[in-house]
């Protein structure tokens, strides 16, 4: 009998806990692995696009510095060749092969910089046949609107003008660099945008080309982003992301 009533009771008592038991805890499950998506932007141009370590390497750069709360995985590349043209560039299998060597999301495509001027014609006739090429892999087309030289300022709105036309028939946004630069050189004329030939920029000037690039492709806001090039101030870099800001958040 007593076994039986200590059985009982070891019963009762397992009843009780169960009873008790919080079903709402619930065993901690190991969080979501989320795959970022890939977006890849390739450049086409020439010293305009690769001095001092390329545009792409300083969009690069930047793009890195926003990793840890991006979602995308970003990938730039640039091929460039001294004084190439367009038309150049669309003569040449390095650079048609490169176009279709992956899936580009965005070419940028860079004229040399007198011909939107001199030649607006071939700007246009080889702007479309790249764009023909571009848009048969799936991608866009944006063009690079590049600056006047430092002895020729005016030069500014034939280039912008030439750029925008040649934009709005083949379809394809401009990146204003040219206007940007404009603004941010009188604005700050302590920052020389120009390396010492007065032509090609200096490394002012192409951290400037990939903050209008950080906006233009991408939407971003280049004032909260936290990459500085080795070489530049603080100050001069916080300056040119917030003219860069300025002009293209009104523009």
């Amino acid at each position: 009998m007593k076994l039986l009533y200590k059985l009982f009771l070891l019963f009762i008592i397992l009843q009780a806990f169960v009873a008790c038991k919080d079903d709402s805890i619930k065993p901690i499950e190991p969080p979501i692995s989320v795959e970022k998506t890939d977006y890849k932007v390739l450049f086409v141009g020439n010293s305009f696009t690769f001095y001092n370590d390329g545009v792409d390497f300083h969009l690069q750069k930047m793009l890195n510095a926003d990793a840890s709360i991006d979602s995308t995985n970003y990938l730039i590349q640039k091929i460039a060749v001294s004084s190439y043209t367009l038309q150049a560039h669309y003569g040449d299998t390095l650079t048609l092969n490169k176009i279709k060597s992956d899936k580009w999301n965005m070419v940028v495509l860079q004229e040399q910089s007198t011909r939107p001027i001199n030649n607006p014609d071939l700007f246009l006739e080889y702007a479309g046949k790249i764009d023909a090429e571009i848009k048969k892999i799936n991608a866009k087309t944006m063009l690079y609107m590049t600056w006047a030289p430092k002895d020729s300022p005016s030069d500014i709105t034939e280039l912008a003008s030439s750029y925008l036309s040649v934009g709005s028939k083949i379809n394809a946004k401009v990146a204003p660099v040219g206007k940007v630069w404009e603004l941010v050189q009188k604005a700050n004329p302590l920052i020389n945008l120009y390396f010492s030939d007065n032509k090609h920029p200096s490394l002012a000037g192409t951290y400037l080309v990939s903050c209008v690039f950080y906006y233009s492709l991408f939407n971003k806001n280049p004032i909260s982003n936290t990459y500085i090039p080795t070489g530049m101030t603080t100050q001069n870099a916080s300056a040119i992301r917030k003219g860069v800001y300025d002009y293209l958040k009104q523009n």
